[in-house]
C-alpha cells in the first residue's frame, strides 16, 4: 500500500512542496501507545518514537501525518521531527482533574456520534459530543446501533432529531447485513471517519462488520445498566475494503470540553435563533428582563433540559479558557472587580450602610 491508500491527497502534497518535505520522509500516524506510534510509510509499516529534544514540541495523535528521519541503526525506531499542519482536530479536557488538552483524533474528515439503542437515548450526552464534533471542524453523524434491541425504534430516532438539527441519523445493527451494507455505501475512498461513543454502544463491532474481518477485539456488556467494559484500550486507523478509513477510539466515561466557540452555535442552532429576539444583545438567557430563550422555555417551544445543558457546556467551556489563557483569566477578574466596585452604589447596599 502506499502513502495514497492512507489517505494521502493534492492537500498534503502541496502542503510537503510548500514546507520543502522530502515524501520519502512522510507517514502517518495509525496507531497509538504510551511513548510509540504505529506509522505507515511508502515503504510500509513502521513503528515511531518523539526525540527527547522534541518532548515539548507538538505531540503526534492517530490520523497525523509526521515527518520523520531514520534511527541510528536499521532495527531502531524512526524518529518524528515535525507533525504536519492539522486540518481538523478532536480534542477534550484530560480527564479527571487535568486541565490539559488531549487530542483524540487528527485530519479526520467525519465523525460518527455512537449510541446503542440497547439503552434509553441520552441528548444530553448526544448534545455534548456533537458539540465538540462540530467544534473540531470535521462533519458528524449519528450513529445508532444496536436497532434491533430498540424498544420503540421510531421514538428513539425521533428523541435523537430532536437534538440533531440536520445532522445525518443512521440505525444499524449486527443481526440486519443490510444496513450494514447501507452505511457501507456512505463511505468514500481516502476519508478518514473516527468513532466516538461511551464503552459498550458497539464501535469496534461496528468496525468489524464494515471491514468483514476481526480488526479489532469486541466485548460484553452489563446486563443491568448496559455499560461495557473498556475492550479497546488504544486510538486505532483501519483501512476498510474499498478505501475508506475507520479510526476506532476506547470508550469514554467522561467527554469533557475543551474550548467551545462555532461548536455551541451549531449544536444549538434553536436557542442562537431565539437570542436574535432577546432585549439585549449580550443576554445570558438567565435573569435577564425579556429573554425571547426563556420565554420559549415558559411557552413550552423549549426543553428546560436543553437550555441547561447548553449553559453547562457554554460553563465549562469558559472555565478551560481561564485556565488555560492569561488574557482571559485577567479579563473575569476586572469584570469581578468591576461588579464589585457598581454593587457599593447600589440602593440596596446604600440602605445597609446607612443602618
Amino acid at each position: 500500500m502506499t502513502l495514497a491508500d492512507w489517505g494521502w491527497n493534492d492537500h498534503w502534497a502541496k502542503l510537503a512542496e510548500q514546507l520543502d518535505v522530502d515524501v520519502g520522509s512522510v507517514a502517518r500516524v495509525v496507531g497509538q501507545d504510551r511513548a510509540s506510534w504505529s506509522i505507515w510509510k511508502e515503504t510500509g509499516p513502521g513503528t515511531a518514537r518523539m526525540l527527547p529534544a522534541h518532548t515539548g514540541d507538538l505531540r503526534p495523535a492517530v490520523g497525523d501525518w509526521i515527518v520523520l528521519e531514520p534511527g541510528p541503526l536499521s532495527g531502531d525506531p524512526s524518529s518524528i521531527l515535525a507533525v504536519f499542519p492539522r486540518t481538523t482536530q478532536i480534542s477534550r479536557g484530560s480527564a479527571g482533574t487535568g486541565g490539559e488538552e488531549q487530542v483524540l483524533a487528527a485530519n479526520v474528515d467525519k465523525v460518527w456520534v455512537v449510541h446503542g439503542l440497547d439503552r434509553d437515548i441520552n441528548q444530553r450526552q448526544m448534545e455534548r459530543y456533537l458539540a465538540v464534533v462540530w467544534e473540531c471542524g470535521a462533519s458528524p453523524e449519528i450513529i445508532l446501533t444496536k436497532s434491533d434491541m430498540a424498544e420503540d425504534l421510531v421514538g428513539f430516532v425521533a428523541q435523537a432529531q430532536a437534538v440533531a438539527f440536520g445532522v445525518p441519523i443512521r440505525t444499524v445493527s449486527s443481526k440486519q447485513l443490510e444496513s450494514i451494507d447501507n452505511l457501507r455505501e456512505t463511505l468514500e475512498p481516502g476519508s478518514t471517519i473516527s468513532l466516538l461513543g461511551p464503552s459498550g454502544v458497539g464501535k469496534s463491532t461496528l468496525v468489524n462488520l464494515l471491514a468483514e474481518a476481526t480488526l479489532t477485539s469486541t466485548g460484553e456488556v452489563r446486563d443491568g445498566d448496559r455499560k461495557g467494559r473498556h475492550v479497546t484500550t488504544r486510538r486505532e486507523l483501519f483501512r476498510l475494503p474499498g478505501g475508506a478509513l475507520l479510526l476506532d477510539t476506547p470508550g469514554m466515561r467522561e467527554l469533557r470540553v475543551w474550548l467551545l466557540g462555532e461548536g455551541l452555535d451549531h449544536t444549538f442552532p434553536d436557542i442562537e435563533s431565539l437570542a436574535q429576539e432577546c432585549r439585549f444583545r449580550d443576554c445570558k438567557h438567565e435573569a435577564e428582563p425579556d429573554c425571547a430563550v426563556k420565554r420559549a422555555v415558559e411557552n413550552g417551544e423549549l426543553e428546560p433540559g436543553r437550555l441547561a445543558n447548553f449553559h453547562k457546556l457554554q460553563a465549562e467551556a469558559a472555565y478551560e479558557l481561564r485556565k488555560n489563557d492569561p488574557r482571559a483569566r485577567a479579563a473575569e477578574v476586572s469584570a469581578w472587580k468591576t461588579a464589585l466596585k457598581t454593587l457599593k452604589y447600589h440602593p440596596k447596599y446604600k440602605e445597609r450602610k446607612n443602618e
